[in-house]
């Protein structure tokens, strides 16, 4: 009876240890622009407020780069996003577009990295309306 007990109890950890690895270990990805269509979007102009870095150390030297942004610039409800481990060559205080989810606005993705002309008055307008107030960016808090 003692030899079989141990078998038993074996497999009743190891099966407990395996479900929880499978039920708790569940990533939230959050979303993601393939989960929509195209056409769920507008374009918009953005404003990059931060850039942090995490560097990867299995690939030596390389280094994740995390951006934050704030868009909807010309309304007086600021929103913010964030985009992690991107690869696009942008720094604080540029301009960049925003795709913008039409039928939540606190969904958005980095788009592009250049502002066209039209929309530059969008990002400085919002620029001089920060100095006026006397914050860095406004509506965006400390991230």
């Amino acid at each position: 009876m003692k030899n079989l007990f141990k078998p038993l109890f074996l497999q009743v950890l190891l099966g407990s240890f395996l479900l929880f690895q499978v039920t708790g270990c569940k990533s939230e990805v959050g979303s993601r622009y393939e989960d929509y269509s195209p056409e769920d979007f507008l374009k918009v102009p953005g404003i990059v407020t931060k850039i942090t870095r995490t560097s990867i150390y299995a690939r030596g030297n390389w280094y994740e780069y995390n951006i934050y942004y704030a868009y909807n610039l010309d309304s007086d409800s600021i929103l913010v996003g964030r985009e992690m481990d991107v690869d696009m060559a942008v720094r604080e205080g540029d301009g960049i577009y925003i795709l913008m989810l039409k039928s939540d606005k606190n969904v958005s993705f980095m788009a592009e990295q250049r502002i066209l002309p039209n929309h530059e008055k969008v990002v400085n307008d919002y620029l001089t309306k920060s100095k006026e107030k006397g914050v860095k960016y406004y509506g965006v808090d400390d991230q």
